[in-house]
Formats: C-alpha cells, structure tokens, sequence
C-alpha cells in the first residue's frame, strides 16, 4: 500500500512538472490578421523552453514604416525587457522559433526592428500578451 501511494505521488509530481503554460498573443492593432501563440515549459534544468508560432503576420518590410526584422521579448520579473531571439516570417506569413532563457518570463511580445541584435524594444510593438 506505501509502495502504491509513493508510486502515485511520483507520478503526479512528474505529470505537474512536464505541464506547459501557453499564452496567446491578442489582436493586433498593427496586423490585425496576425495570430501568435506561445508555449512554455521548464526543463529538468531550471530553463524556460520557449515555442512560439505566428499566422498571417505580413513580413517586415511590409509595415508602414517598413521594418527589417521582428524580434520577441521577453519580461523577466524584475521588469526588464530581453531580447530573446529574431522571428523570421516565410512566404506562408507564418513563423515559428523555439528557444530557452534561464529566467522565468512574465510576458512576451513582439516588436518589429531594423536591427536584430539590440538590447531595448522600439516603439513598434505589434503585440503583447497577458502576464502569466
């Protein structure tokens, strides 16, 4: 009966750690067709896995002004903003980028950019989503 009972209670605790958070992006006011969706897990290592998809999200040079580039940020919860990777968009106006930061994200969003490699958003923010 012991064995049973720690054999339940190691089975809910890997069920609880292998769940993912996911947050979906809102409407956007620049691409209001754009729909975004994340997905979040931490691993056995204490590192946010970050898998993030976007639909109909018009390339870059698209907007008015036109961009080079999207980048997606992330909130830590000390409030500061880091830049967590470059969003490339295909032909199909989708894209899709997968990374891992070791620090727990509060909110992501996405600014479009003329260069990828910065440290602080532009204004061009195109959504953000929710805290979680």
């Amino acid at each position: 009966m012991k064995t049973l009972r720690t054999f339940f209670v190691m089975l809910l605790l890997v069920a609880l750690g292998s769940c993912s958070t996911s947050v979906k992006f809102p409407i956007s006011k620049i691409v209001p067709a754009a729909d975004g969706v994340a997905k979040i897990n931490v691993d056995k290592n204490d590192n946010y896995q970050i898998s993030l998809t976007v639909k109909h999200l018009a390339k870059p040079e698209r907007l008015s002004p036109p961009k080079n580039q999207y980048v997606v940020w992330a909130l830590t919860q000390e409030a500061e903003n880091v830049n967590i990777g470059r969003l490339a968009i295909s032909k199909s106006m989708s894209g899709s980028m997968k990374t891992s930061i070791p620090f727990k994200p509060v909110q992501l969003f996405i600014t479009a950019e003329d260069y990828g490699n910065i440290v602080e958003p532009s204004n061009f923010e195109l959504f953000r989503t929710d805290k979680f």
